[in-house]
This record gives structure tokens, C-alpha cells and sequence, in this order.
């Protein structure tokens, strides 16, 4: 990684159940087990610049993700798109280093995800408020709807409907010379939020569970799949797409229709602008 250029790095690419699924002898993770080829984790991500980084998403092989990384890392900041165990059952980790060995880390979230962030870790919001005459701050904060600086980018967090799983937020990184997207849960994307958001994109990471729900109840489903991805105007328009988010129906080794879209997988990194 270059001193002026940010990395990518995926740290888990699967959908909320892992690849492979304990219980499943299907051909990709019956793979899975003895190859390790579409091996993969819980989606999370870390974006590098020099020795600033920031992690997207928190889920519950994040301790795995992060020890295998060969060198101790405390990110500088964590960005949670939504309440989902496969986003955030890592959270405790983090909250742990901040707790107990005084470190000091901050964890920004959409504001409307932050109660079901307190329900769900109420140990660690007990010391929020007012106490000696001082305010102790949550341990998660807010994300500013003016974004957050880091990497070289701002970041802006966006809400995405989430199908039957209600909705997720989006995370769009800009600077001066370079813009990309994150989102990995969503289905149904209006236009309008489209052409606000992701538009103009030099990279769009997108989660796709399957490769084709065309034959599935539309009311039970929570991603785009594969097939829809590639029709989307949006995504064909991004200068490159990276597919994340992905079932164990999913052979990566596989080739896309267009050249510029391909799968992520675990372990992959790649460079982007400034």
C-alpha cells in the first residue's frame, strides 16, 4: 500500500450464516471444508491509509478476521450499518478493548441503530450520562449526517431498504479525486436514492446473497441476488463491482458477464484512489 493511496481489505465476504454452513453438504462447502476455496467469513471490511484505518461492520468472526491478520490492529474508528448479528455480534470485542484496557476507539453507527445497539449491549452503555458533574459520552456515537473524515475520505452513511429484514444503511466514501459505495444488505434501491448516492463511482461493493431468487416468495427476501445485480443500472454504471455478501450457492471461481463485475472474496485487497 502506498503512503498516498487507501486498500481495501475484505475481511469476511459470506451472507449471515458463513460458507461453509455447518449443517450443508452442498458442492461449494463440501469445498469449502477440504479445499478452503469459498471459505469465507462474516462480511466485514477494513479500509487502510498509511497507519489510519477504518472498520466496516463488526460481525461475530471478527476476532478470527482481525488475529489472522499477522499484526495487532485497534482501528481508528468502526462504522455499523445496521443491527444484524452477522454486523455486529463482534461489537463486543471492540467493547471489551475500550472497556477494560483503556483504549481509546471510536464507534460511530446511523442514529436510528444506536438504541437497538444499547438494548443489545446494555453493559456497555450503563455509563453514559451525567455523573460527578461531568457527561461520560456512549460508547457508540452518532455517525454526523456531515460525515466522517478518515482515510482521506468523508464518509456518509444512507438508509437502503432491506427487504423483509426492514432496512440497512449504505456508506458512500468521497475525496477529491476518487468515489466508491459500500452496501451489502439491500434490495429494491429506488432511483432516486440511486442517483443520489451511487452515482458517479469509481468501485461499488454490493452484497448479493444468491445467484438467482427469481423463484422465490418476493416478500421473504432481504438481498438483490446476482442475476438482478448485473441488470441494475447503477451497479452497471460504477467503473468496477465487487459482489460481497455471498451464499454458499456462489462459486467465485466462476465468470461474470460483464468485465468489470467479479467477487470478493475473504482475504482480498484491493487499492483505490485518494
Amino acid at each position: 500500500m502506498s503512503a498516498q493511496g487507501a486498500t481495501l481489505h475484505f475481511l469476511g465476504t459470506s451472507d449471515s450464516k458463513g460458507v461453509p454452513r455447518f449443517w450443508c453438504g452442498c458442492a461449494v462447502c463440501s469445498g469449502a471444508r477440504t479445499t478452503g476455496a469459498n471459505r469465507r467469513t462474516r462480511s466485514s471490511a477494513l479500509l487502510r491509509r498509511g497507519r489510519e484505518t477504518l472498520l466496516l461492520d463488526c460481525g461475530p468472526d471478527l476476532h478470527a478476521q482481525l488475529a489472522r491478520l499477522g499484526a495487532p490492529l485497534i482501528p481508528d474508528a468502526v462504522l455499523i450499518s445496521h443491527a444484524h448479528n452477522d454486523h455486529i455480534l463482534g461489537l463486543g470485542d471492540l467493547l471489551d478493548y475500550v472497556s477494560y484496557a483503556g483504549g481509546h476507539l471510536k464507534i460511530f453507527a446511523p442514529e436510528q441503530v444506536i438504541p437497538q445497539l444499547r438494548e443489545r449491549f446494555a453493559y456497555a452503555f450503563r455509563g453514559e450520562g451525567f455523573h460527578a458533574g461531568f457527561q461520560q459520552s456512549a460508547p457508540v456515537q452518532p455517525l454526523p449526517r456531515s460525515g466522517l473524515t478518515v482515510c482521506g475520505y468523508t464518509v456518509r452513511a444512507f438508509e437502503v431498504p432491506h427487504g423483509a429484514n426492514g432496512s440497512s444503511h449504505a456508506f458512500r466514501f468521497d475525496s477529491p479525486t476518487h468515489r466508491w459505495a459500500y452496501i451489502t444488505d439491500a434490495i429494491g434501491v429506488p432511483d432516486e436514492l440511486a442517483e443520489r448516492w451511487l452515482t458517479g463511482l469509481e468501485l461499488l461493493v454490493l452484497g448479493t446473497a444468491f445467484r438467482d431468487e427469481s423463484a422465490s416468495v418476493q416478500s421473504r427476501r432481504s438481498l438483490y441476488d446476482v442475476r438482478e445485480a448485473l441488470e441494475l443500472s447503477w451497479a452497471r454504471a460504477a467503473g468496477r463491482v465487487l459482489l460481497t455478501h455471498l451464499s454458499h450457492d456462489i462459486e467465485t471461481g466462476a465468470a461474470l458477464p460483464h468485465g468489470h463485475f467479479g467477487y470478493a472474496h475473504d482475504g482480498l485487497s484491493v487499492e483505490l484512489g485518494t
